[in-house]
């Protein structure tokens, strides 16, 4: 039985910074770690798997040979015999053809497994970015709340009307309204997390992914792949469909008639043989053609639909990923511009008015931000399902768990016959 090779796809994650208080992380690599060889959800995407190696294990199995006895009191008269069909001559192609179609079925659960890998990372995506937009609006709330502090003391002293205070504490309520509904997203895609993780801490924080960026040679697109051996199955089904003569059937035995005191015994031989006279096997031949040309198309247009795919998910990444940089780049500047204003404003320089907007400023750049990171985050899942990366760059991964096609191809594939 052929040795079966798990790879895995390596996820590079850099943490958020984050207080000491926020608790233990869990990173993506952690997470997509759960979904390995034994899981119960890859077992059943290798469920085809199984149907594919019995019909390989099916064509190279030669056919039963057939026991017979006959006894006759007439004669009386004992026959036993042993029949055996030989091996046809289309027998090798069909033995490659069901292993071409097992190849195609490991490929395509290999993209069943890349499609369940990518729908893992947007569940932990999207966890990570609602922790990361409640957050935001949490600290934004709270640096409010400090200058109503501020204003509301300054009022007592007889140095504000109140107003400002007032309409400080209305905007931190506000922000953590806003808070509050974000930390229920994250509350939701929590427990979607923990279906998958059910030994996820309570207090476990994600860390947001990387945009890293996207230099692999691709290999053979699963689909592609299947497609591929779905034709050479094909070929040789069409092969053996135009072998018009089937192999003999050869009997062999012993027999022994009685004629009162008379006995005669000895080996005899038999010969069976099916011609194709009225048979031509017609329907086989044209359904065989008929799926030979369904193959041919199949592959090219799965090929130019995977080329074509992966072209524009590779300009969509690198475009989102760019402006994701330049969006958190310039989150500096807005930083400092805040800070700026809120001097400016605690010595009388600038009005309440023209605070309050750069804050409303500065939480929706950051929350653009965000919002660009979550569309880089599924544009890249988008462009591994369609540009995986090759086995061999992966093979170590520490987050092993997801197979490529080869790695999951049946155990046992017979070699060919004698």
């Amino acid at each position: 039985m052929k040795k079966l090779f798990w790879t895995g796809f390596l996820s590079v994650i850099v943490a958020v910074p984050c207080s000491p208080a926020d608790g233990p992380f869990v990173t993506e690599a952690e997470f997509l770690a759960v979904l390995d060889r034994d899981h119960p959800a890859v077992t059943e995407a290798r469920a085809g798997l199984v149907l594919a190696e019995a019909a390989v294990l099916a064509a190279a199995t030669a056919s039963k040979p057939v026991l017979g006895l006959v006894r006759e009191e007439t004669g009386p008269q004992t026959e036993v015999s042993l029949t055996w069909e030989l091996p046809a001559r289309a027998r090798r192609d069909r033995i490659a053809a069901r292993r071409a179609s097992a190849r195609g079925t490991a490929a395509t659960v290999s993209r069943r497994l890349q499609e369940l890998r990518s729908n893992l990372r947007a569940t932990y995506a999207a966890w990570a970015l609602a922790e990361a937009r409640a957050d935001l609006l949490q600290r934004r709330a709270d640096r409010v709340a400090g200058l109503a502090e501020r204003e509301a003391r300054r009022h007592q002293r007889g140095e504000s009307s109140g107003l400002e205070a007032h309409r400080l504490r209305l905007t931190a309520s506000t922000l953590r309204s806003e808070a509050e509904l974000a930390q229920a997203e994250g509350d939701r895609t929590r427990g979607v997390v923990r279906q998958w993780f059910p030994d996820l801490p309570p207090q476990a924080r994600p860390r947001l992914p990387e945009l890293s960026a996207w230099s692999s040679e691709a290999a053979t697109h699963p689909a592609v792949r299947a497609a591929e051996e779905a034709l050479a199955a094909a070929r040789l089904e069409a092969q053996v469909a135009e072998r018009l003569l089937p192999s003999p059937a050869l009997s062999v035995g012993w027999q022994r008639v009685e004629e009162g005191a008379a006995r005669d015994e000895g080996v005899i031989l038999g010969l069976a043989w099916r011609l194709p006279f009225l048979d031509r096997q017609i329907a086989e031949r044209t359904a065989a053609a008929g799926r030979l040309e369904l193959a041919e198309a199949r592959l090219a247009l799965v090929g130019t639909e995977i080329s074509t795919a992966r072209s524009a998910a590779r300009e969509r990444y690198v475009r989102l990923r760019s402006a994701t940089g330049e969006a958190r780049r310039g989150l500096a500047a807005k930083a400092r511009m805040l800070d700026g204003a809120e001097a400016a404003f605690e010595v009388g320089e600038s009005d309440l008015t023209d605070l309050l907007e750069i804050h409303r400023a500065v939480t929706e750049g950051e929350l653009a931000a965000l919002e660009l990171h979550a569309a880089a985050l599924s544009a890249h899942r988008q462009l591994e399902l369609l540009e995986p990366p090759p086995e061999a760059s992966v093979s170590n991964s520490p987050s092993a768990g997801i197979a490529s096609a080869d790695a999951i191809s049946p155990p046992y594939l017979p070699e060919d016959p004698p």
